[in-house]
């Protein structure tokens, strides 16, 4: 039996407070002498030598029934109710023409043994034909999204179709079984290297430093400088704007409200916002050198040449990766227990209510009897 809340458990040795308070009442009190004392003492005694077989039951209950709460509160789940039979085959599949001619075979054959096929996207798409003619490269940054949709909480055996292009870098956790089916183009160009591709991109960047403080002007100015001397980008550069002119790189240190479609925009000095398109670049750093460790540590060229690199698509593609960086990317984890959980709890909410209703008909027999 596995616990979701096992801290929960340590609210097991609040049983002690029902045996504590218990015997705490058996204590013997300080006789007080009194004239009718002679003739109630032999009756008192005989009432309360020991204890009572009633009470002791009635501490017991009491005890379990601090013990069974913790165990509700740290939401048990028993290993019997996992369902170990033959689990469902899901194969999810990038909308990639790359992906669906290379594994054309093993998806018409899993439509032949009644097995679902789905599209990935932003949800997933039940697939009618699996030939696709756009490919999307960007699909692969849905994949733990769509193994969660279609787990629903409950193990599965995953068949999982994608394009290995690189762009896969975050680690996916599937609940249940996989199998990897990995489609590289061995026809796609390699990056490029700044170092041996002097000049890298032969067409002048156009650029704007729209700064109030003079200091970064001069500091991005000299970064740029740096840019062009070791691997020969050709910038220019202007520090008034010009409404007529459209810039590939933009630096500034306010937000822009309405930013030119195409263009890279970094913006420093200013706190990061989650709701700012993608080609704003945020520092919350000024760059200066008693403010950003970019400009400190001297890496702010280096910085600025892998923007450049990946604005201007220098990079054609990431290089595919191995078979053993994909099987540290995909991890198997164990299936969600709500269900086993949900059906567990309310067996174990009766027997707590019928223990409290038991325990409540020995106090009050114990009540009526000491008043009877």
């Amino acid at each position: 039996m596995a616990f979701l809340q096992p801290y929960m458990l340590w609210g097991m040795l609040a049983a002690a407070v029902p045996v504590a308070i218990h015997f705490w009442y058996q204590k013997r009190g300080k006789t007080i002498e009194w004239a009718a004392m002679r003739w109630l003492g032999e009756q008192t005694t005989l009432q309360h030598r020991g204890l009572r077989l009633n009470e002791v039951w009635l501490m017991i209950l009491r005890c379990i029934l601090v013990i069974l709460l913790a165990l509700i509160m740290s939401k048990p789940v028993a290993d019997w109710l996992t369902d170990t039979g033959k689990r469902e085959v899901i194969h999810l599949v990038q909308a990639d023409r790359l992906v669906t001619d290379t594994y054309r075979f093993e998806l018409e054959k899993a439509q032949r043994n009644g097995e679902p096929v789905y599209w990935l996207g932003t949800s997933p798409e039940k697939a009618d034909d699996v030939v696709r003619t756009t490919d999307v490269s960007s699909q692969s940054k849905y994949l733990q999204q769509n193994i969660n949709a279609l787990a629903g909480g409950n193990a599965k055996d995953f068949r999982l179709y994608f394009r290995n292009d690189g762009s896969l870098k975050s680690r996916v956790y599937i609940p249940g079984e996989y199998r990897l089916f990995p489609a590289a183009d061995s026809s796609e160009t390699k990056q490029i290297d700044l170092s041996k591709n002097k000049p890298a991109y032969k067409a002048t960047i156009k650029v704007l430093l729209d700064y109030r403080n003079a200091a970064e002007t001069q500091t991005v100015r000299a970064a740029l400088a740096a840019l062009t001397e070791v691997y020969g980008f050709s910038f220019d550069i202007q520090e008034k704007v010009s409404a007529a002119r459209h810039y590939e790189w933009i630096f500034t240190d306010h937000p822009s409200a309405n930013p030119q479609p195409g263009t890279i925009y970094v913006v420093s000095g200013n706190a990061p916002r989650w709701d700012v398109p993608a080609q704003i670049i945020q520092l919350r750093d000024r760059l200066r050198m008693a403010d950003s460790e970019l400009v400190e540590s001297g890496r702010l060229p280096e910085w600025l040449g892998e923007l450049l690199v990946k604005h201007l698509g220098l990079k054609a593609a990431n290089a595919p990766l191995s078979k053993g960086q994909l099987d540290a990317l995909f991890e198997k984890v164990p299936a969600s227990h709500a269900q086993e959980e949900a059906v567990l709890r309310p067996w174990l909410l009766l027997v707590l209510i019928l223990l409290t209703g038991a325990e409540r008909w020995l106090a009050l027999r114990k009540t009526s009897g000491s008043h009877g």
